[in-house]
């Protein structure tokens, strides 16, 4: 079965709840621009640019001849002089050279994919990290706007009281939502704090402040009659394709390894007045070891491998579709909330403010309602930012994470 995959960057526009959470599409090159310098300069990333070098070194080296020469002199003293002069050369006659770098060569492959595969995950942490950055500081906006709030409210509720219109339970109430307002900001900015170490060890670029996320795509449009085309490009896969022609590979490396490569030798020289001529030919016999055990051991290796590659394909096609259902779902339940719940935060509180002092509101019932308010707001600014974990978690599933950022073609 095969399954087609559409991405589609149509614009979302952003509830703005306060000035912290407003991206636009103008933040996209500075958003590239970060990630572009964290996956030049992560020592995850050198490291593994260190290996690709290493495994074009290997290549290099497979790719020389397996013998070299030898020169044997010798010098007898006896009855008579005799010195001679050889030159042997030991021959790759099974082509043991070609199936190694054939090996070698793979293996460069491998290891091109999981550089890949590592830039494509080091992005997406970013971006994830990025993104929980950015929600905990509208939380936290949020929860300073809360405090605001109840502050004003304490102050309302002192001067009713000192006026005859409220009792001490009212005052107690509104002492107990100024406190825990002022817990909840405390413990905002500290998850915000936190964020942001987990952001800054990732990538050490805020002394001039982090770049806003830009809008989210309205959709994956996600069709699975081109899925398996999808799945060819993650570099996971083709990793462990790699893998597979490696271990077959050396399979066939170590077949040709049980075949002998014969020694050919010239030697000349002189004898007291008489002159010497030489032609040796030895062949090793493989009696007492076969080495047919290596030629097992190169089978079962690539049995595994194969194997192991069917599961990380099952895993990854499993993870794609579930990312894109995910998103989809989660983006439902946002358009929802752009439909019906923008209205005006500063405008519902003025409002039940207005009919608590006009005593259509107990302090109670406009605690409960001030609270339901600003829980839904900031409920909504939780799944903005699930929203954006889901739209990463797709990208990191479908391997388009740098096609995104446009740090690919």
């Amino acid at each position: 079965m095969r399954r087609r995959l559409f991405m589609s960057a149509a614009v979302l526009g952003c509830i703005l709840l306060l000035p912290v959470g407003a991206v636009s599409a103008t933040d996209q090159p500075a958003l590239t621009n970060l990630v572009r310098s964290v996956l030049d300069e992560n020592p995850r990333v050198l490291a593994a640019r260190s290996a690709l070098d290493a495994a074009q070194a290997g290549e290099r080296a497979a790719d020389r001849p397996l013998y070299n020469p030898d020169l044997d002199i010798e010098y007898e003293d006896a009855t008579g002089v005799t010195k001679t002069l050889g030159l042997s050369q030991s021959i790759d006659w099974s082509d043991k050279r070609e199936a190694r770098t054939r090996v070698a060569a793979l293996e460069q492959e491998r290891v091109i994919a999981e550089l890949s595969g590592i830039r494509q995950t080091l992005a997406v942490e970013l971006l994830a990290a990025l993104a929980d950055y950015h929600t905990a500081a509208e939380l936290s906006a949020l929860a300073k706007q809360r405090r605001g709030l109840m502050q004003r409210f304490l102050s309302l509720t002192e001067q009713r009281i000192q006026a005859g219109d409220l009792g001490q339970v009212a005052l107690d109430l509104a002492r107990l939502a100024d406190t825990e307002a002022n817990l909840q900001l405390a413990r905002l900015r500290g998850v915000q704090v936190e964020t942001e170490q987990a952001l800054t060890a990732i990538a050490d670029a805020g002394l001039n402040g982090w770049p806003a996320l830009p809008d989210i795509p309205s959709s994956t449009q996600f069709d699975t009659l081109n899925i398996d085309t999808l799945l060819e490009q993650l570099p996971a896969l083709r990793a462990a394709r790699s893998q597979i022609a490696t271990a077959r590979a050396a399979v066939a490396l170590s077949r040709r390894e049980r075949k002998a490569d014969p020694t050919i030798g010239l030697r000349g020289g002189r004898e007291a007045s008489d002159n010497l001529i030489g032609l040796t030919l030895s062949i090793p016999l493989f009696v007492r070891n076969n080495f047919s055990a290596e030629v097992d051991v190169a089978n079962a290796d690539a049995i595994q491998v194969e194997q192991s590659a069917q599961d990380i394909y099952r895993t990854s096609r499993a993870r794609l579709i579930s990312t894109a259902r995910r998103f989809e779902l989660g983006r439902e339940a946002w358009d929802d909330w752009q439909q019906t719940g923008q209205t005006s935060l500063e405008s519902q509180t003025q409002l039940l403010e207005r009919l608590w002092q006009a005593g259509e509101l107990s302090t109670a019932d406009y605690l409960v309602q001030i609270k339901q308010t600003l829980d839904t707001r900031t409920a909504s600014v939780e799944l903005h930012g699930s929203l954006w974990q889901s739209w990463f978690q797709w990208l990191a599933a479908s391997g388009k994470a740098e096609f995104w950022l446009g740090l690919k073609d």
